[in-house]
């Protein structure tokens, strides 16, 4: 637990009472909400990756191959793809969680802090919160412009499958190869470098230290 959030655990005991543990439980529930949220997060990236990739990669080692069966790799690619879209929407989903559940829990920290007496004290709490802030919010939109831009390579995959059927009929192989090989770059990079807010999200929770 973040020695932060501890501290300011404790000084809202101290000011409300000892009674007062209902606060320590929602404050403590906040943070499993929002470790939770990066954990599912993190578990549909890997999936997603995985799935996107192989499916690109066996798409393009199977059309590299002799007398590849164009209507086949067509069908097959087209439920791997359906698959992965619909892995892509749990994946934004889960994003969206983590967003509200980030949300939620700054705002309690900032209402921990709030109610801290000591007005010197208090600016100090509500500064540390800020600062975390600040530092969690660059790391998300950063994640939200790579999510946005895995769009872009599903639009292109469709597009791809297009194509792929439509050189069922042309035998039109070498292009399609290289434009999978181009797609499965991207795709592979993206989705890695997403894993850099998973490691945030887990850091905020966890109580490592802000850089």
């Amino acid at each position: 637990m973040n020695k932060h959030i501890v501290f300011l655990l404790i000084a809202a005991m101290l000011t409300l009472g000892g009674c007062k543990w209902k606060t320590t439980k929602n404050a403590l529930h906040h943070g499993e909400v929002l470790k939770s949220s990066v954990e599912s997060f993190e578990k549909n990236r890997q999936v997603l990756s995985e799935k996107l990739v192989s499916s690109l990669e066996d798409a393009g080692e199977s059309l590299s191959g002799e007398q590849p069966d164009l209507p086949k790799i067509s069908k097959d690619f087209e439920v791997e793809w359906t698959s992965i879209q619909n892995r892509y929407g749990k994946l934004k989903k889960d994003f969206s969680d983590v967003g509200e559940s980030s949300t939620a829990y700054f705002n309690k920290l900032d209402e921990l802090s709030g109610s801290i007496t000591n007005e010197r004290l208090r600016r100090e709490e509500l500064s540390k919160n800020a600062a975390l802030r600040k530092k969690w919010e660059a790391s998300y939109q950063v994640a939200a412009s790579n999510i946005e831009k895995i769009t872009v390579v599903l639009e292109e995959g469709h597009d791809f499958h297009m194509v792929l059927v439509a050189s069922s009929i042309r035998q039109k192989l070498e292009q399609n190869v290289e434009d999978l090989q181009r797609i499965a770059t991207q795709a592979k990079t993206l989705l890695s470098d997403l894993e850099a807010f998973t490691e945030a999200g887990r850091q905020l929770v966890e109580g490592q230290p802000a850089m």
